[in-house]
């Protein structure tokens, strides 16, 4: 029991949770990345040449220069610019599948914050193919089937991240629950509470000796492992969606400078 609930006070994280559990990881997680940030333009303001990076900043600034090693690769010199908005897509999903190991809920099982996330990337598409390709762009649009195609890289991006996030969480559940109830099973057979009213029924639920053994792991690969990799994914992902939209036009003008080149030698 909530011990605020039962006494009718209820707390900012309590009316936080209530409104949505995904809501609070987003308020964490907002502070953490910006507590980071805010550290690191101190520490690096404050830095001398003549003294040796600390471990702080020598990890920052090779999670910096891979970052924008990627957008660079898939993007080109010109976008490097893309490199704070790619670190904080980075951070934001990261982050917030660390802190479910202290058990707030990742924003990423909300497909309200995947969507919104994938429609910035899908906007995107358009800004950069409407950039290089102008009017070009509208192009593929004549195929009628391109009218649905379109909204593939919004459904496909923003499910992928919320399926595998929530994926997750679900098979940590059950498995919370699966253990709880064994272990009530083993102890306290008469009982008639459901699973997850075992952990209010005997005090030692807590103390729960099957759930210690094996959840840390599975913790460590949903929530650390797998949010780190849909991270980069997503990443990825969005620069690929950004990179096909603007190569279109710089695959035309290429083929337009081969047809003029032509026209130029016969004439």
């Amino acid at each position: 029991m909530n011990l605020l609930a039962d006494s009718g006070q209820t707390g900012m994280f309590d009316s936080l949770y209530s409104v949505t559990p995904q809501l609070l990881s987003i308020l964490v997680t907002f502070i953490i990345i910006c507590t980071f940030c805010i550290v690191y333009n101190v520490k690096i303001r404050n830095f001398k040449e003549d003294k040796q990076l600390t471990g702080f900043l020598v990890l920052t600034e090779i999670f910096i220069s891979k970052v924008e090693n990627m957008v660079i690769t898939i993007m080109g010199k010109k976008h490097r610019k893309l490199t704070p908005y790619v670190m904080y897509l980075f951070m934001y999903i990261a982050i917030s599948s660390i802190i479910s190991l202290l058990g707030i809920e990742s924003l990423s099982t909300s497909y309200t914050v995947t969507f919104s996330m994938g429609f910035v990337t899908f906007l995107g598409v358009y800004y950069y193919g409407l950039r290089y390709q102008k009017l070009a762009f509208f192009r593929r649009y004549l195929n009628p089937i391109e009218l649905i195609a379109q909204f593939v890289p919004l459904i496909s991006i923003s499910f992928r991240l919320f399926g595998n996030i929530l994926g997750g969480s679900i098979i940590l559940g059950l498995l919370y629950a699966a253990l709880i109830n064994f272990q009530g099973n083993i102890f306290d057979g008469n009982r008639t509470t459901t699973a997850w009213e075992d952990q209010y029924h005997y005090w030692w639920a807590g103390l729960n000796i099957f759930t210690v053994i094996s959840m840390p792991v599975l913790h460590l690969y949903f929530d650390l492992f797998d949010g780190t990799i849909q991270s980069i994914v997503f990443s990825m992902l969005t620069l690929s969606y950004w990179s096909g939209a603007k190569n279109g036009e710089s695959e035309d003008g290429e083929e337009k400078q081969q047809r003029w080149t032509k026209k130029d030698k016969k004439s």
